[in-house]
């Protein structure tokens, strides 16, 4: 007869239902079955438990077994016969409290308060591979196979109900508060984000991880998610294939899985050309190396824990409630190994401050990971100092959060940022962690476990998931375009910003600051004039040039063609850096004859396009600060002395230049603060205006729009 535990002992707690189908994975659902059976794992969505002791006075009512027929014990790596139902289980709260830690490190980095703490997504991405595959192994040995649907399904269930609402708050918020061009990009991120191809898209845009520049982008987080979720599509049908192939045998699996992680780990480096990094940080595949170490760590964790339990069964000795470590190994030694392993965790996050350095891709991310699946590892007990460490209450509640923490946290840092341009990293870790925190309560308990724990009816949930994907992903094409006041309102002016991210900048400072032009916003980060296949920065940071890139002239020219403003404001400073134009390694800088040659051609193209687009616009042609965060003095000076040589040839009534380095860098020394003492640029970014610096440039850029239009702006 089976009867569920009836109370709860003084130092564990349990959750308990009588379950009638002993053979069912549901949430929640605890059963003791008759017949003995060896400990083993369970897995309770992204939780990975353990076998629980039953508590002193809690004994199970099973039916007598004849004296002279023990239990028996199954051989070592053997899997039961399918149909064998779990054991009761409870959770490894050190396991959550190692996700708290890791998820604290993600807040702490994209503060940009400090740059170390790089390797929060890699714990998750090893954690991910652990648990999911805990589960999969887990499964098979219980019923003989892998359900693919039903695995799909309650991974479906767990993760997109929180991402829907995530992505519908945010693109209603970007269109309600930040500029078209936000709304714009945000959109195009949820359908990828939606999608889960989000990583491979940002490679596609040539769009960087973190690129620290003070601007907080509100889904840069996705990236990885997607990177999640593909693991998830995949690692079940290939788990399933060495299931098939080993004939169920947990130990050639288990072998098979280890070569696995020891052959990504000797391919990434193979894929490092010197000069892809973000091709490899954003990378599926030379991603695969992470959720490896924690696939062959579940699978040596199932064994150990397995064995044993069996040891424990056949002396019929189950040790104390609730105590476990594999049997043969000390506590202290566990203790000691997990330790180290964190502290050589947090050592090697201390030496790296970008993940450009190139050593992460030459074995470093591997090492990495195959630290923190050892110390997930170790975490699979309940003795030891680390474990009570890391299972504490408030820690263990931040882990079991930190998927709602994840999705949340950039959002309401963006909020704040908005609200505050200026807002100091510890204020945002403080202020923004704090919000995250309670609005992650909300979303975890009210919305997504909700939904989760409910039984779907897929007649009635496909279609409305679907409303609501083509409610999120319908702004994308609808948004209008990216005119913000390109309306000439009360008769203004109209003129159009073109060239890197600066433009941006130039946009709003019109647009919030000015009082005398309505503004196009026809920014493109990271774009210039030059056409090289690569770009590299003072800081050695390499970026490919994009497709978008390639098209911005045109795209340039389409703009005065379709709202033939007064004037074009330009700003190419992203061109005062090292260019690599054919992609074969050969860099040139401002100061090298051949790029001086090749500028000025690319420069006299773009301008008779943009003439030929807009015959009576006027073209203001901006030079370079000396000294910002990408450039450096020496390749601004020469970058700026073939744009003042340009214009000073060319002799075109409509070409201005327009002395930014001048006015923000009088005498060399670039300005760093207003006359007010407010900061010109964010922290961390000398390339970027505060909202305090766009207010202190917008009356001189005013002036400088008035002038070329001959003293008076003109009236349209």
């Amino acid at each position: 007869m089976q009867q569920p535990f009836d109370g709860r002992a003084p130092d564990e707690t349990f959750q308990l239902r009588v379950v009638q189908q002993p053979h069912r994975y549901a949430d929640n659902e605890w059963t003791r079955h008759e017949a003995p059976q060896p400990p083993v794992a369970e897995w309770f969505d992204d939780q990975y438990v353990e076998p629980a002791a039953v508590p002193a006075g809690q004994a199970v009512r099973t039916a007598p077994a004849p004296a002279s027929a023990p239990a028996a014990v199954p051989a070592p790596g053997a899997v039961p016969a399918p149909g064998a139902a779990p054991a009761p289980a409870r959770r490894f709260a050190a396991v959550d409290g190692l996700r708290g830690i890791a998820i604290i490190s993600i807040l702490l980095y994209h503060t940009s308060w400090f740059a170390n703490g790089l390797f929060g997504v890699d714990a998750f991405f090893v954690l991910s591979g652990f648990l999911v595959t805990l589960l999969l192994v887990r499964e098979v040995e219980h019923s003989g196979r892998i359900r693919l649907l039903r695995f799909y399904k309650r991974r479906f269930k767990r993760l997109i109900p929180g991402l829907l609402v995530v992505l519908t708050a945010v693109v209603a918020l970007t269109y309600l508060l930040g500029t078209l061009r936000e709304a714009k990009t945000v959109s195009q991120q949820a359908i990828t984000s939606l999608l889960q191809y989000a990583n491979w898209a940002q490679l596609a845009n040539g769009s960087a991880y973190w690129e620290g520049n003070g601007t907080i982008d509100p889904l840069a987080a996705m990236w990885s998610l997607s990177v999640t979720e593909q693991f998830y599509v995949v690692w079940p049908l290939v788990l399933a294939a060495l299931f098939l192939v080993c004939r169920r045998r947990i130990a050639a699996v288990t072998v098979l899985v280890v070569l696995l992680f020891a052959g990504s780990a000797a391919v990434a480096p193979l894929l490092f050309t010197g000069t892809n990094t973000d091709a490899l940080y954003l990378s599926t595949h030379s991603r695969a190396v992470a959720f490896m170490a924690g696939a062959a760590a579940a699978c040596i964790v199932h064994l150990v824990h397995r064995r044993a339990g069996q040891r424990r069964s056949a002396a019929d000795a189950p040790g104390a409630p609730g105590a476990f470590a594999p049997s043969g190994v000390p506590t202290a030694l566990l203790t000691a190994t997990g330790i180290l392993a964190l502290v050589a965790i947090i050592a090697l996050s201390v030496l790296v401050d970008s993940y450009h350095k190139p050593w992460l891709y030459q074995g470093g991310l591997a090492v990495v990971a195959a630290l923190i699946a050892l110390l997930a590892s170790v975490l699979c007990t309940d003795r030891g100092p680390l474990v009570k460490l890391l299972s504490g209450k408030i820690i263990t509640e931040i882990g079991q959060l930190s998927y709602s923490i994840y999705l949340l946290h950039l959002p309401i840092y963006w909020l704040l940022q908005k609200g505050q341009p200026d807002v100091k990293p510890w204020a945002l870790l403080i202020v923004g962690g704090g919000l995250t925190w309670f609005l992650s309560l909300l979303l975890h308990y009210v919305v997504t476990e909700r939904l989760r724990l409910r039984d779907w009816q897929p007649l009635r949930a496909v279609p409305l998931l679907a409303v609501t994907c083509l409610a999120v992903t319908a702004g994308a094409y609808y948004l209008p375009a990216v005119t913000e006041q390109g309306m000439r309102p009360d008769g203004k002016p109209l003129v159009i910003t073109a060239g890197d991210s600066l433009a941006n900048d130039l946009a709003t400072a019109l647009s919030r600051n000015g009082k005398g032009f309505a503004v196009v916003d026809g920014g493109v980060a990271g774009c210039g004039l030059m056409g090289a296949e690569r770009v590299k920065d003072r800081q050695n940071l390499v970026v490919k040039n994009s497709d978008e890139c390639r098209r911005s002239v045109d795209t340039w020219a389409g703009l005065l063609r379709e709202h033939q403003p007064q004037s074009v404001v330009v700003h190419v400073g992203w061109d005062a850096t090292l260019q690599d134009i054919e992609g074969d390694g050969v860099w040139m800088s401002p100061c090298d004859a051949g790029f001086r040659s090749r500028y000025t051609e690319r420069l006299k193209a773009a301008v008779d396009q943009w003439r030929e687009a807009g015959p009576d616009v006027s073209i203001l042609l901006m030079n370079e600060r000396t000294g910002t965060g990408a450039t450096t003095p020496d390749w601004a000076r020469c970058f700026n002395a073939v744009v003042g040589q340009y214009v000073a040839r060319a002799n075109l009534p409509q070409l201005k230049l327009v002395d930014f380095a001048g006015y923000l860098c009088p005498e060399g020394a670039c300005r760093q603060q207003t006359p007010r003492g407010k900061r010109m640029y964010p922290k961390g970014d000398d390339v970027h205006l505060t909202r305090d610096g766009m207010a202190y440039i917008t009356p001189w850029l005013e002036e400088e729009l008035r002038k070329a239009a001959g003293g008076e702006a003109k009236s349209s």
